[in-house]
């Protein structure tokens, strides 16, 4: 799993398990240069950054997005798609984004809060009575205060992705895996999270609506901002295959390409609303803007998403679907970061900037908030407020 899992919010994405897990653990994490003070808030500098980044990191591929303030949205690109490749990498390139995923799913989820089908304090209990933890609310199963195991950490999960690439897995098949499990500590008493809460949620969705997750996301946020680039694997037709992923499957020190084609039914049929999903950085942009900025919910709704809960490490922390951190003990951040094998993503939004900064890279050893952290660091202090 990637380092400090519950204590580092936005380097954190979706769990790595068996062989994936040992060979991430071994990786080093962090790549980023220190920055360079006469550096400024432009994309010339922007692009100089994320190249020097890639080349420390050794990264394949990396797109950055920025849309600062009322300025005209940012997207460069550094590298070739596959590695030692010969043509440069289109910004348009589409990614796995992982847990960023779940920054979609807490907004549909929200929506139905707002039309008063899904109250937030009600049991799982409610709208699915035969789901397991029936007693935990939807509130918990957000901001991972449910206590419920994560199956990613699965015995041999990992393995049986990697074996079985084309398996497609069910909702039941991947919260049988722990269906049986002890909670890690009773409802709402404490912290930790758990790729399960999602999967649940996907559970919940489908109950009230009677359609998939996947339906509400699109109906409920992809159409109506027109992202083209973004869909879901597993449950929608590919739209754009994501570029090859590189990660150090068996840990000798040599990334392999475990996705070279685009597909991964296993993965993307496991991962579900935990974090399947497929975008760029434009398109997340696109919808960081519009959910920082009011015009996806209402402001309560909001406001309830980015509350800080009781149960956090000291510089980490997480609403309802968003984590928030302060990377430099003062500067506050909301996102989320997303690591598949092959993959590593961070969606933030910095409100004391009012700009929404998107990393991309098909390395799992890259950590993408250094440099994301970089780019804040040149955007100047802002008053609009959200």
């Amino acid at each position: 799993m990637l380092r400090n899992r519950h204590t580092r919010g936005v380097i954190r994405g979706r769990v790595a398990v068996g062989v994936l897990a040992a060979a991430l653990l071994l990786s080093a994490p962090g790549c980023a240069p220190s920055p360079d003070p006469a550096e400024s808030a432009t994309p010339q500098a922007w692009q100089t950054m994320m190249d020097r980044w890639r080349s420390r990191a050794e990264a394949p591929a990396v797109v950055v997005g920025v849309q600062a303030s009322d300025a005209a949205p940012w997207v460069g690109a550094s590298g070739t798609s596959e590695r030692n490749g010969q043509e440069a990498l289109d910004p348009s390139a589409t990614f796995r984004v992982a847990s960023i995923t779940k920054i979609f799913v807490a907004v549909v989820t929200l929506q139905l809060v707002e039309k008063g089908r899904l109250d937030l304090d009600k049991p799982l209990s409610a709208y699915r009575p035969a789901l397991p933890y029936g007693h935990v609310t939807v509130r918990q199963l957000l901001n991972h205060t449910s206590g419920i195991p994560d199956y990613s950490q699965a015995t041999d999960l990992g393995k049986e992705l990697l074996t079985h690439r084309d398996r497609r897995w069910s909702s039941t098949e991947v919260i049988a895996l722990i269906e049986n499990n002890r909670p890690v500590f009773p409802a709402g008493t404490g912290y930790q999270y758990s790729n399960t809460d999602y999967v649940l949620l996907g559970e919940v969705i489908s109950a009230v609506t009677g359609t998939n997750w996947a339906r509400q996301v699109r109906d409920g946020i992809l159409d109506p901002l027109h992202l083209d680039s973004t869909f879901i694997p597993g449950l929608e037709p590919v739209r754009l295959r994501p570029l090859p992923g590189y990660f150090d499957i068996d840990n000798d020190g040599d990334d392999e390409g475990v996705e070279t084609d685009g597909t991964w039914p296993a993965l993307e049929t496991s991962e579900g609303p935990a974090g399947a999903m497929v975008s760029n950085a434009k398109d997340l942009l696109t919808f960081g803007d519009a959910l920082f900025h009011g015009r996806l919910l209402h402001r309560r709704s909001f406001q309830a998403m980015v509350a800080e809960g009781q149960f956090h490490p000291r510089n980490s922390n997480y609403g309802l679907g968003l984590e928030i951190v302060r990377p430099d003990y003062q500067t506050t951040i909301w996102g989320h970061g997303g690591y598949l094998p092959g993959f590593r993503s961070v969606l933030w939004y910095v409100p004391s900037r009012d700009a929404v900064i998107v990393v991309l890279t098909n390395q799992s050893r890259a950590n993408p908030p250094d440099l994301a952290e970089l780019i804040m660091r040149t955007l100047p202090e802002r008053t609009r407020q959200t």
